[in-house]
């Protein structure tokens, strides 16, 4: 009898965000994965039973490297909520338009299935949940991150024809909010996004 051969999920992710990223979504399905990962279809249906699986895999995984990114931009030190939002609005600002459309699409992807978005809910509540005051400057700290999400669901869903650039303005916008919001003149530990001097 031989032995099944292992198949590398990093692999299939990796295969996987590459469709997505070249056809928006439009093609992916599981032979288009397959086919990219170099692996049979009962291959990656052994490694992931579902479609809505592999989606939920790539969205946990895309969550883990946005929250590590804004933690990068921290530094080691323990930051506060105010802070944090700003970091987070800056690597928001820093991502290009594909990963953009890319984070869309596995939460529009998963709507069907509201139990499988628990890991885009536990991600809000970190967010938000530190800025559930109304208080200045907490208040327009937590508006401000609404605004930032909001524009992305928005154009995720389709709900808004947002261009990249009208979508990078409501971000400095929020920015800038967030910064008045805080007092201080710019995020002492916060990086500038990318492409800008």
């Amino acid at each position: 009898m031989t032995r099944r051969k292992e198949i590398d999920r990093e692999r299939v992710l990796n295969a996987a965000e590459a469709v997505i990223s070249e056809s928006g979504g439009r093609n992916f399905t599981l032979d288009a994965v397959a086919e990219r990962a170099g692996i049979s279809k009962g291959g990656l249906v052994y490694t992931f039973a579902t479609k809505d699986a592999l989606v939920l895999a790539i969205l946990e995984r895309e969550i883990a490297r946005f929250q590590d990114a804004v933690r990068r931009r921290l530094g080691d030190a323990q930051a506060d909520p105010v802070e944090w939002a700003l970091a987070y609005i800056d690597e928001a600002l820093g991502e290009d338009d594909a990963t953009t459309q890319k984070a869309a699409f596995l939460v529009t992807a998963l709507v069907h299935a509201p139990e499988m978005l628990e890991p885009v809910r536990r991600h809000y509540d970190a967010l938000l949940e530190p800025l559930r005051s109304n208080r200045a400057p907490v208040g327009e700290v937590r508006q401000a991150l609404l605004a930032v999400e909001g524009a992305f669901l928005l154009r995720g869903f389709g709900l808004a024809d947002l261009t990249e650039d009208e979508h990078q303005s409501i971000l400095r916008h929020a920015r800038k909010s967030v910064v008045a919001a805080s007092g201080k003149s710019t995020a002492r530990r916060s990086v500038k996004p990318q492409g800008q001097s």
